[in-house]
């Protein structure tokens, strides 16, 4: 958290700039994505890497850099929120067009494709111009001018330390000061492409891009046949495979939080970050996700990079690398960008690197156990991880409280609850996995500390049955993160105290489905309102499963689902239905995908009892540890 700050000043032109998120959808590559709205503007787009130099910014200002169709009417546009490649209907006077974006890898460098056809008409054979605008840079970095020359343009983007070459192909090309306007002859009877190539060489033949394109589609859809999708929304946990896929490089197994940096948590104030980098949180998560739905080859990849990326530094005080495995940068504020809303201030860098984490190394355990449980080998380097982190916090001194920066990054290290909880739960699988796969390990000590900090936790509950934020609070402030205890089974099975934790959360942070993340207003270090927490929201639907309390998940579950689009944000107004933060944020995905899943086991256990639970979770075992050892690829650098 930082300094509190007053709402953005500007025009009221740039606060009313707002792009809806909840319309857009992604297209990638493995190393980057390109965010359309519904009539196929390209609003944002970092290329070649997730976190290098915007291109197309548009979602952060409107004359912010963009590639789009000025004088064509959206009509339709397909519903999936990340793909390989996207299709848009549109319109001008002479009809119906369809337009079909991905991206595509040339050597080092990559290339956003836009294929255009006409629909036959009645009157015969169909043909016009389409005009394409393209303006490119001018966020941090001057806007990209264009040399013509004929069919092709070519333009440089400058930025301190980085130059991207760029070239267009495909129509004709015409400089406008820093617009690119090409003239494109668009018929009914075959398709014409507009290339646009960041270092890379491309041509513009519309039949081999469409075939690459079709490639790409089918390869997806291949990945995504042998998923073990859950009877409850089957469709969200696909889904949550999708964007998490999305947001994976291709290269690394690194998974970024979000590809976007500076969509606010509160329109018009200061709660805008940098989420294009790589959290030892949302590696966890998409371990986990992607083992409970059938993809072990993904959370193999998702495992190796925590290895890669993190190599011999300290998880506790590294959370975020960048998707290259490197240290994060400082964070910054960009001037001359009006800011989604008005939001200012637009960073890049995130100032949550170095800070201390707990709850991300419990959950890195977690999504270890998880992984082991469905058929995943332990392999000896994951283990000496886990060993050694079980080992940094029982040699800590868990008689104390240790001042952390939690799961909010809070900008002030403070005696959190939340980092209790981590401690306790990476103890805790650390102790299940050795019990089951290294039971040869000493592990006394790990017992003694977590039980002391389990006993620590409990005792800070007050007589409302809540969790304060950090221990000795006046008044107490409630968190949602104390929903981890119950989800993650620090209670035993007939506690009363989670039950009553549950409720009690609800009743203060809740707002229709939603849960806020803490009691929004209050002095966190910024200033506004901020939204409801996605990720909470999914979770205390989990712990309502867990608590065996099915119905009533189901319901929450069910309200969520209906009121939310496919590709989630980090956050919500529950007034408006206006989604807010970086979008799309993988740990709303992610907490999504959990929790269809454990409401899903939780109506087994319901229907079958415990014995005939536990036959299910056997012989789904059984089968996913078939899976992962006859088809899984083995990783590869």
């Amino acid at each position: 958290m930082g300094r509190t700050v007053t709402p953005a000043s500007g025009s009221t032109a740039a606060h009313a700039w707002a792009p809806p998120l909840a319309t857009l959808r992604l297209v990638g590559d493995g190393r980057s994505v390109a965010m359309l709205s519904p009539d196929a503007s390209v609003q944002w787009w970092c290329a070649p890497e997730f976190d290098d130099q915007p291109l197309c910014w548009r979602l952060l200002d409107a004359d912010g850099g963009t590639a789009r169709f000025p004088d064509l009417e959206y009509v339709d546009a397909d519903a999936a929120p990340a793909a390989a490649s996207a299709t848009t209907v549109l319109r001008d006077a002479a009809g119906l067009i369809d337009v079909r974006d991905g991206i595509v890898t040339r050597g080092q460098g990559l290339a956003l494709v836009r294929l255009l056809r006409r629909r036959p008409g009645a009157a015969g054979p169909n043909r016009r111009v389409v005009e394409h605008h393209l303006t490119v840079g001018g966020f941090d970095a001057p806007r990209v001018a264009w040399a013509v020359e004929g069919e092709q343009a070519t333009g440089m983007l400058e930025s301190p330390g980085q130059h991207r070459a760029l070239l267009v192909r495909g129509g004709q090309q015409q400089a406008c000061g820093v617009r690119l306007i090409s003239r494109l002859q668009v018929s009914d009877d075959a398709w014409t492409a507009l290339v646009i190539a960041v270092d890379a060489s491309a041509d513009a033949d519309a039949v081999d891009l469409l075939d690459e394109l079709s490639g790409m589609d089918a390869a997806e859809r291949e990945r995504l046949e042998d998923v073990r999708l859950p009877a409850s929304h089957p469709e969200r946990a696909r889904d949550a495979l999708a964007v998490i896929g999305a947001c994976t490089s291709r290269a690394t197994g690194a998974v970024v939080a979000a590809p976007t940096t500076s969509l606010p948590e509160a329109a018009g104030y200061d709660r805008q970050f940098d989420y294009r980098y790589t959290w030892l949180r949302d590696a966890s998560l998409s371990t986990a996700v992607a083992a409970l739905l059938g993809k072990g080859e993904d959370a193999r990849r998702y495992l190796a990079f925590v290895h890669r990326g993190w190599g011999d530094e300290d998880l506790l005080t590294q959370p975020m690398r960048t998707v290259r495995g490197g240290p994060v940068p400082d964070e910054r504020d960009i001037d001359g960008v009006a800011g989604w809303a008005g939001s200012r201030p637009i960073r890049v860098g995130n100032g949550a690197s170095g800070q201390r984490q707990y709850d991300s190394l419990g959950l890195f355990a977690e999504a270890v156990s998880v992984y082991v449980q469905v058929g995943g080998e332990l392999d000896d380097r994951t283990w000496a991880l886990v060993r050694r982190l079980a080992d940094q916090v029982s040699d800590d001194d868990p008689g104390q409280v240790k001042d952390s920066n939690g799961i909010w990054e809070m900008r002030t290290a403070k005696p959190l609850v939340d980092g209790d909880i981590g401690r306790w739960l990476l103890l805790d699988r650390a102790l299940w996995i050795a019990r089951g796969w290294r039971p040869w390990t000493s592990r006394r000590h790990w017992k003694h500390a977590r039980d002391t900090i389990r006993h620590r936790i409990l005792a800070a509950i007050d007589e409302e049955g809540l969790l304060p934020q950090e221990y000795g609070q006046d008044p107490a402030t409630p968190d949602a993160s104390a929903l981890m205890a119950v989800a993650f089974g620090m209670f035993g099975s007939d506690d009363p105290r989670a039950g009553r934790l549950v409720d009690g959360l609800i009743a203060r942070l809740g707002s229709g489905p939603y849960l806020y993340r803490y009691p929004p207003g209050g002095d966190d270090g910024f200033s506004g309102v901020e939204g409801a927490f996605l990720p909470m929201s999914f979770l205390a639907v989990t712990a309502l499963a867990q608590l065996g309390r099915v119905e009533q998940a189901e319901q929450r579950l069910d309200r969520l689902c209906a009121a939310l689009p496919r590709l989630l944000s980090e956050e919500v107004d529950p007034q408006t239905g206006q989604l807010l933060g970086n979008t799309p944020l993988v740990w709303s995905h992610a907490e999504l995908a959990r929790a269809v899943y454990v409401v899903d086991a939780a109506k087994r256990r319901a229907r079958w009892g415990p014995a005939g639970s536990w036959a299910w979770r056997l012989q789904r075992y059984l089968r996913l540890r078939h899976d992962m050892r006859n088809n899984d690829r083995p990783d590869r650098d």
